[in-house]
């Protein structure tokens, strides 16, 4: 457990808190911001950032990373708790000081079996944060795929796990959601290589396992255990606006990567949360031709940018926010910081103000246009 209880002292000229962008100092007591105050130089005895900028922390609550490390390549696993080490190191460089690890409960994917992979992972990550062996603050977000007719006993196990903060819906099954152009998805898996035999069994619906006829079962039994452990809930890739009804009146209240620009203007009209992915905002466009993050946010419609496969995009994507589309700092960092803290019900967290755990990232501009992250404290100590 990180804890410090003398005070520290920061000034610097760009200051990113909730009201603006400020030149002034941070004061930091027992973990906490104490103060934020303005002032036009260096204060005596407060350590200098000048030249860099400090925004808050950064909150991931959808990243794939954890998945990429346990198995590194096709077929050859590795150590769970070396795997958690490497991917909390690689958070934590990035700006990330809370991640929630959204592994996925479905199937296989590059010969990974998500069934065998779930409990050893998760039982790494608690024993890495009971060693105190971590740099960020490691949550979880399960991603239930309600095709999958073991859903259920893989959720339950982990229903009062003391990490869990987020739950959401899928269905990857071809035709459906995110997946809905057939003959694109069958282009994409011959130019990924995939033999004749494989395309079929994937353009069938039952590869890894699925099972259409199970998803309105499991779905309702995922919405059930949400509102039982007052989790929130999230739904994943809708595309349409009766998709994005059906996820309000489930409760769901993060609309995950909408496919549509229609889902996603309902979405908004209902209140949720609109959360796309930074890679799709830094790339210009969704890897699998949907939705681009950069018409959502032009729109006015996007609220949360996630790691999603690559965890140093949020920090650039919130500065191509500032960059390109000319958003205020405090309005594009709160889409990395306070916005997806608040939709899993982090309250102590995500803004440079006081009362909020003293997460930071003091970040310098390089010449190609990427913010690096110097110094990345979480509860006023140096992690990275």
């Amino acid at each position: 457990m990180i804890s410090v209880s003398d005070e520290k002292r920061i000034y610097c000229p760009a200051i990113i808190t909730p009201e603006g962008q400020i030149c002034g100092e941070i004061v930091i007591r027992d973990n906490q911001i104490h103060a934020v105050e303005s002032r036009p130089t260096a204060p005596r005895g407060a350590e200098d950032w000048s030249g860099d900028i400090i925004t808050p922390g950064l909150v991931d609550i959808h990243t794939d990373n954890l998945e990429k490390h346990y198995q590194p390549r096709p077929g050859a696993l590795w150590d769970a708790y070396g795997a958690a080490l490497a991917h909390d190191g690689q958070c934590a460089s990035a700006g990330i000081t809370t991640v929630l690890d959204s592994l996925s409960l479905h199937g296989a994917k590059d010969g990974l079996d998500r069934r065998t992979a779930l409990a050893p992972m998760i039982a790494a990550m608690d024993a890495a944060a009971a060693d105190d062996a971590l740099r960020s603050e490691h949550l979880l977000h399960l991603r239930c795929e309600v095709t999958n007719p073991e859903l259920m006993d893989l959720v339950t196990p982990f229903g009062n796990h003391a990490r869990l903060r987020l739950l959401s819906v899928m269905d990857h099954t071809p035709g459906q959601r995110q997946v809905q152009d057939l003959a694109k998805l069958e282009r994409m898996l011959a130019e990924e290589g995939r033999d004749a035999k494989e395309v079929a069994d994937i353009m069938s619906g039952g590869h890894g396992g699925r099972d259409p006829g199970v998803a309105d079962r499991n779905r309702r039994a995922v919405v059930d255990l949400a509102r039982t452990l007052r989790v929130p809930l999230a739904a994943h890739d809708d595309a349409t606006v009766e998709h994005v009804d059906e996820a309000a009146a489930d409760g769901c209240t993060i609309s995950e990567f909408p496919v549509t620009l229609a889902s996603a203007r309902r979405a908004n009209a209902l209140g949720m949360d609109i959360c796309m992915g930074g890679p799709n905002l830094v790339r210009g466009g969704s890897h699998s031709g949907n939705l681009s993050a950069r018409d959502c946010a032009e729109e006015g419609l996007l609220d949360i940018l996630a790691s999603d496969y690559v965890p140093l995009s949020m920090l650039r994507s919130a500065f191509l926010l500032m960059d390109i589309l000319k958003w205020s700092p405090e309005r594009a960092i709160a889409t990395v910081s306070v916005n997806p803290a608040r939709s899993v019900g982090l309250l102590d967290r995500g803004e440079i103000a006081p009362g909020q755990r003293a997460d930071l990232v003091r970040v310098a501009r390089g010449t190609a246009g990427w913010p690096s992250p110097r110094e990345v404290w979480r509860a006023g100590a140096r992690v990275a």
